[in-house]
């Protein structure tokens, strides 16, 4: 009887490929992952995976008390969302196939740990008792996640049986084949319209020009020029700041990284000495909206542009062909931090790909009304799969057209929820 892979998932072997996920790249840039992972894999180790809760998971890793609104407080949902992409892509990564694997349970957030993919032991032509140990990895995996093990055979089992069998095994090796290979295709296809998106930035010669928005003091004033308040081009204050926002660091981070792992080298600068002439030189990526002035001058003649309406106490993102609409708004005199128990947040964040025929090269825009907006853009344009949702509204490999995404998303406890797009417009 061959020995069940699975009695060599040890203790100290799962806590020694916990260690490894934790200081790979992939998940030194989240805190909260790193936290959520431990949390469950201990949790696990020691005997109490029927208590892996979301409202302990709240109380536990997250701080909050233990009577909190887990409709209300989605930060366990979202982390978890967070939690699965870091680890697909990490295991994605072909130096990681020969590691243990590690995953939460669908509908739960139980950790769950199994062996590399292994070869299909040799059926034997008869087996009046077959051990269930003998299963493939694959099998066994599948088993634990819920589906149905085929019954024992009895003692009086006849050739048929053992053929009926491996007919079984067979069928639901194939099945498996099939599921990771659909998997493996659309990881890949996600994958492949992400690079398309950069294209225009990847296959340009030379480096990258990163030009970091280092505005401060709040929001812009319209334009002292201006005849109509409602057309202004808002005007940014005069002195550069000192610090840059946490989420446009870790927006910079995603986006350096995507950049650098297809070998392209990135410059970062901050906003207020980057010149037209370093514009020239090659492409571009403007991290910041109102606190960018190159994002403002150069969305400023695009569908969506960003605007100020300063009787209303409003920075919003206009819609051209709907001039008055506020939909996409962040008020100036809200709070600018959520609150436990208090109303949500709504931010909005513009993504524009433009070809701009000044500097003969494309400049990519990244920018939220307020930093959670510009976090939840970042997240958007380095994940494959959402960039993957834009495909039938927008030709992505046309780099001289100007492309242009909206997207939104909630705040809860200061951390922005998964972003949604809102609008795509292609000219």
């Amino acid at each position: 009887m061959e020995q069940d892979p699975s009695i060599e998932l040890s203790d100290e072997k799962i806590r020694e490929q916990l260690d490894l996920l934790v200081q790979d790249t992939v998940f030194r840039s989240s805190k909260r992952s790193i936290e959520f992972l431990r949390y469950v894999v201990d949790q696990t180790l020691k005997g109490s995976a029927d208590q892996i809760k979301e409202r302990t998971i709240g109380v536990e890793v997250f701080g909050r008390a233990p009577s909190y609104d887990t409709n209300m407080d989605h930060v366990v949902r979202t982390a978890a969302i967070e939690l699965r992409k870091r680890l697909a892509i990490y295991y994605g990564e072909e130096k990681h196939r020969s590691e243990i694997r590690m995953s939460l349970v669908p509908g739960s957030y139980v950790p769950h740990f199994t062996l590399p993919t292994q070869p299909l032991p040799p059926e034997p032509e008869v087996a009046p008792e077959p051990a269930a140990s003998a299963a493939p990895t694959t099998i066994a995996t599948a088993q634990a996640e819920g589906s149905v093990p085929p019954p024992e055979p009895t003692p009086a089992a006849t050739i048929s049986a053992a053929s009926h069998r491996r007919s079984l095994f067979f069928g639901l090796g194939l099945a498996v084949l099939v599921i990771l290979s659909g998997v493996a295709y659309g990881r890949f296809h996600a994958q492949a319209t992400q690079d398309i998106f950069w294209r225009p930035i990847l296959d340009s010669p030379g480096s990258v020009l990163l030009a970091v928005g280092d505005v401060p003091n709040g929001p812009p004033t319209p334009s002292p020029t201006a005849d109509n308040q409602d057309a202004s081009l808002p005007t940014l204050q005069a002195t550069a700041a000192p610090t840059v926002p946490f989420a446009d660091m870790v927006t910079i981070a995603s986006v350096v990284g995507t950049l650098e792992s297809h070998g392209k080298k990135v410059l970062i600068r901050r906003e207020s000495v980057s010149s037209f002439s370093d514009l020239r030189e090659g492409p571009a990526v403007l991290i910041g909206a109102f606190n960018n002035e190159w994002s403002l001058r150069l969305t400023n003649q695009l569908r969506y542009t960003l605007a100020l309406d300063a009787e209303k106490h409003l920075i919003y993102i206009k819609d051209t062909k709907n001039p008055t609409s506020r939909a996409w708004s962040w008020g100036t005199d809200q709070p600018k931090v959520h609150k436990h128990g208090g109303p949500a947040l709504h931010d909005f964040a513009l993504i524009s790909r433009i070809w701009n025929s000044d500097t003969g090269h494309v400049v990519i825009v990244i920018g939220g009304l307020y930093t959670y907006g510009t976090q939840a853009a970042g997240e958007f344009l380095t994940d494959p799969n959402l960039v993957q949702s834009i495909v039938k509204s927008a030709p992505l490999d046309d780099a001289h057209r100007n492309l242009q995404i909206v997207l939104g998303t909630t705040v809860t406890d200061d951390t922005p929820g998964p972003p949604k797009v809102l609008a795509v417009s292609v000219e």
